[in-house]
């Protein structure tokens, strides 16, 4: 069974919507997010994939309310739970970071304080979440070594970072994200810095959480075949926007944008050996001076001259999809060619 048939999710824990977030530098303001609207449900697992640069981490920031400076939210709601997280000041967002949404970052050493062993840094968080003595979170933290798969824990736990493996930082890390048995994680590219083995390890790992914890995922990552193994749903990001989202059966099967197929048509699949890989053309619109037009139509091969005048915005179009991903938004695109058969 697909990971799509396995996750539920029917009901929304998270709801971003309209969110727009903007970086001021010296040559002028970079638009990084442009009007992201999506949803999780609870238990489930959503993959947002696209190019480098195209606003997936922004958005996984801003999700946090971890937007660094000179970066800020400039619109848009972000409901946890039907709490508007934007609406709260940054001791509140505290309290609630590492209790309901917790964070997986692409490299765990950025995430791992050098300085402190792996027990200080795992049993604070229960400390103060958890208001647990030293000696139950110290407890605690060595049964969440175990759980993601860290050898000896009892004598690892004492360890420094740096006496980790790359894979083994980033099982610490996770270790710290599940810690509080938060409702959601946002992981954000955490298998880049590791080799494919230990990738399919990590993989397996937040499958297994998101399966017996119930915790929601949103996986922020450039693999398709990471998405295709995982994900009960994918939104595809470009140049700050999301383009496409459906179920992923639904996306791999029928991509409605040219630049979702594209993705798909320039990915090595095992079953299509004897294809040639179509790379997409031409290069990202600058985020410092966006068109009031399609921002993929200098790069599409199906552009019509609409599509150098108007800007689509995303709608639903028919899928082959049936059952819960349609209470999730089912499939729907920003491209006015999307109910014609292009390829």
């Amino acid at each position: 069974m697909s990971a799509a048939g396995e996750q539920g999710g029917g009901d929304r824990l998270l709801a971003v919507t309209d969110l727009r977030v903007q970086f001021g530098t010296k040559k002028g303001t970079v638009h990084a997010v442009n009007g992201v609207s999506f949803s999780v449900g609870r238990g489930e697992m959503l993959g947002i994939v696209g190019e480098s640069g195209c606003g997936k981490s922004a958005t996984g920031l801003s999700i946090m309310r971890l937007v660094p400076r000179p970066g800020r939210i400039t619109s848009g709601a972000i409901l946890l739970d039907n709490q508007d997280l934007r609406a709260l000041g940054e001791s509140e967002m505290r309290a609630i970071r590492g209790k309901s949404i917790s964070m997986i970052f692409q490299d765990p050493m950025s995430a791992l304080n050098p300085v402190l062993t792996i027990s200080r840094q795992l049993t604070e968080a229960l400390i103060l979440h958890e208001g647990m003595g030293r000696r139950d979170a110290h407890d605690r933290s060595v049964e969440l070594l175990r759980k993601v798969g860290i050898p000896s824990p009892e004598k690892r736990i004492r360890d420094y970072p740096h006496q980790f493996s790359g894979g083994m930082r980033q099982r610490a890390t996770i270790a710290m994200a599940i810690s509080c048995r938060p409702k959601i994680i946002i992981a954000d590219e955490p298998t880049t810095a590791l080799d494919v083995t230990i990738q399919a390890q990590i993989i397996e790992l937040m499958q297994s959480i998101c399966r017996e914890l119930g915790t929601s995922i949103v996986l922020i990552t450039h693999s398709l075949g990471i998405v295709a193994g995982t994900c009960r749903r994918v939104a595809v990001m470009y140049a700050g926007r999301i383009v496409e989202q459906a179920g992923t059966d639904e996306m791999f099967s029928n991509p409605r944008h040219p630049y979702t197929h594209g993705l798909l048509t320039s990915t090595p699949r095992m079953d299509r050996v004897e294809r040639r890989l179509q790379p997409i053309g031409g290069m990202a619109p600058s985020l410092r001076t966006l068109p009031s037009r399609c921002f993929f139509a200098p790069r599409c091969a199906y552009a019509v001259d609409r599509c150098t005048r108007e800007d689509p915005a995303l709608q639903a179009v028919e899928g082959r999809s049936r059952g819960p991903v349609q209470e999730l938004g089912s499939h729907s695109t920003a491209c006015f060619r999307s109910t014609e058969q292009l390829w």
